[in-house]
Order: structure tokens, then sequence, then C-alpha cells
């Protein structure tokens, strides 16, 4: 895990690059754009590059940054009223306002911000070999993709680094798997196949509808649990298209046994062919890790796929796991909002700032990296820091 060092006494200055614009000083297309920030009463306004074809340079700005940020106008250490207060989530604020660029810090004779006050931030970092593991190949691939991108929208870039190590579409016929009547059969749990009874005896199965493009069932005879837990967590397995029949076989088998509460799969060709194909659903991560313990043995011989972005639950990457909040509806629908998709945000951010630095891509995937961690994201697991 990448550490910052103590900040406390470090010399910092307000980047000069930077403006800070006050709400009321806004124009109308930023006005409409910041909407919805109207009435928190801590939002102050936007912090802009003075140079104004730098994009992906305005950032929001809170009266307590902003404050902070008149204040070191004049370099020199930080006020006694943020000393006083002075904790671990401070120190990680003023690393990443630096790496932001938003505040510079002094070493020698200058001043230092963004990548280039890499080394005063941040402690030297012991090798690691667990970067060898497939899930984190894919992930660091996904981010080598991002910052070769030259893609502007940043929604765009998220949107396309949570649909990473999608397999193509040519790997299946066009008229092959385009309804989920036809994905039913090529699971062998259509009408007349042998595993549907099977299936249905344990589970509610529950059809796709627009605004809910999956096949998901959920435990027929409901073991007890808690109805509005804080978190749900998921089991993501993701096998190579062409053995997700027999996986699927042997993964409904064990989570029958389990304490799992729901699972899906992809309704379609498009849905199957994605890595995040099939998810299982807990309501406790000890009973997420059981399931995992006995899937494990079992799908070993089946090549994975593997989801970027996912804490690894074996050696190939055909199982990982995930948590979403349930205050993104995922006990309602399991559908967005999930923390995969905060993560490629928040990656899609980094890439973004990464690329106003016009750095090689080698030094982009390390900075990107490093700013994660200031996300609160550990790049090890990708899991919550």
């Amino acid at each position: 895990m990448i550490k910052v060092k103590f900040l406390l006494h470090a010399t910092f200055r307000s980047n000069p690059a930077f403006e800070l614009v006050e709400q009321g000083n806004l124009n109308p297309q930023e006005l409409r754009a910041l909407a919805d920030l109207n009435t928190d009463p801590e939002f102050f306004g936007l912090f802009r590059r003075k140079h104004i074809d730098a994009a992906g340079s305005a950032k929001l700005a809170y009266k307590e940054v902003a404050l902070l940020f008149y204040f070191l106008q004049h370099a020199g250490e930080l006020p006694h009223y943020f000393k006083s207060g002075y904790d671990d989530d401070v120190n990680l604020t003023m690393a990443k306002l630096v790496l932001e660029g938003i505040f510079e810090i002094q070493a020698g004779q200058h001043f230092y911000s963004g990548f280039a006050a890499h080394e005063f931030l941040y402690k030297a970092q012991e090798a690691s070999m667990d970067r060898w593991h497939p899930l984190l190949e894919i992930s660091t691939a996904a981010i080598q993709y991002g910052v070769l991108l030259k893609e502007a929208d940043q929604a765009s870039l998220a949107s396309k680094l949570y649909a990473y190590n999608t397999m193509p579409l040519f790997l299946v016929p066009a008229n092959a798997l385009g309804t989920w009547e036809e994905v039913e059969e090529f699971l062998r749990i259509g009408k007349n196949n042998r595993m549907n009874p099977e299936l249905l005896g344990n589970w509610n199965k529950h059809e796709p509808n627009p605004d809910y493009r999956w096949i998901s069932w959920s435990r027929k005879h409901s073991r007890r649990r808690d109805t509005r837990p804080h978190s749900i967590y998921k089991i993501y397995i993701s096998p190579v298209l062409e053995e997700l029949p027999e996986v699927f076989e042997k993964t409904i088998s064990v989570l029958t046994k389990s304490q799992a509460f729901s699972f899906k799969i992809g309704m379609n060709r498009e849905g199957l062919l994605r890595p995040d194909k099939f998810v299982s659903y807990f309501t406790e991560l000890d009973q997420l890790l059981a399931a995992a313990e006995m899937l494990a043995p079992v799908l070993k011989k089946h090549k994975a796929q593997g989801v970027p972005f996912t804490a690894s639950l074996d050696e190939t990457g055909m199982l990982s796991w995930g948590m979403d909040s349930t205050t993104d509806e995922t006990t309602k629908n399991r559908e967005g909002g999930s923390w995969r998709a905060i993560v490629t945000e928040k990656l899609a951010a980094s890439i973004t700032l990464s690329k106003t630095e016009r750095l090689p891509p080698a030094e982009s995937v390390d900075f990107v990296l490093k700013k994660m961690m200031l996300e609160g994201v550990d790049t090890m697991t990708w899991t919550a820091a």
C-alpha cells in the first residue's frame, strides 16, 4: 500500500497558475452545470487554471479549502486552525490537493505540484510481488488504455474503463444469443432442459425488462436476513463465453447450498461478452467468502475472462468480489451505482488530470495509481482503502 509522508510541518503555497472564482462570479454555463450545488452552504465556487485551454482544469471549491487558498497566497506552513485538527484525513487531503495542482509544496528553493511533487508526498514504496495476479494485470492494462485514449469526455472515459476486457462482438454470430430465451437455451436452462426444474425449484426467476437488462433469480425459500443491510457483497463469476454453460451449472449448484440471496446473468450476447456477466449477491462478507471457498475448486480448471477493478478470490481471475452500498438502490434492482462504477469514475478523473500534465504513459499510470489511493481506493485489491 502506498503511504503519504507526514506533511504537518511542510511549507505550502497556493498555486499561482490557479484562480479561485466565487460562486456569484461564475458564468451562466458554469452555474447551470453546478445547479445542484447552489443550496450547499459549504460550496464556494471553482478553482480554474488561468490558461483556459487546459482541459479538465476546473475543480470544485468548498469554503474550508477556499479559505486555505487565500491564506496560502504567501508561502508558509498550514494555519493553526488547520494544524489543531490535523489527522490522517487532513494529511491525505493536502497530498490530494497538491497532486491536483491547487497547492504547491516547497522542497529546497522550489515549489512543486502534480506529478513533480510525488517524491515529496509519498514514502518510498517497497517492491511488491503481487502485481502479477491476472486481475491486477487487467486493471493496470485498463488504466494504460485509458491514458492512451484521446477521450475528452470524462463520463465516456469512465464508461470505457468500466467495460474494459469485454470480448468483441465478432466472437458470436450476429444472429446468435439475441434474446434472453436463446441465452437460456445456451445455458441449458430452457423449458425443456434438465437443469430448469432444479433451478426453478430453489429460485424465483425475474425476466429482463427495459430498465433491468439481466435475467435474475432470487431465493425461493428466503432465509432470514436484514431487509436493509448496510452493504451488499457480490461475487463476480467470469468465465470465457464458450465455458459459460458448464460454469453456470456448477456455480448454481454451489449457490443453492450457499447463503446467496440472488444472482443474475447477462440477457443477450452483449451481456455475456462483458467480463461481469454473472454476479451473485450476499448480505455478509463471511457468507461470500464461504461461497467462494466452495466455488474455487469446482471452477479452477475453467478459463477465466476476469473483471477489472475487483478483488481476487482465486488465482486465475475467475472469481472476484466487490461491495455496493444500499444507498445506491442495489437492494431494489442491483444495477448501476456500484463500487466498481464509482472506482471507474474516479479513475477517469485521475486520468484526465494526468493528461493536463502531459505525462508519458508510464508516468501517467503511476500518477493515477497514487492518486487513487488518495481517493480512498486500495489499488492492490480495488476495495476501499
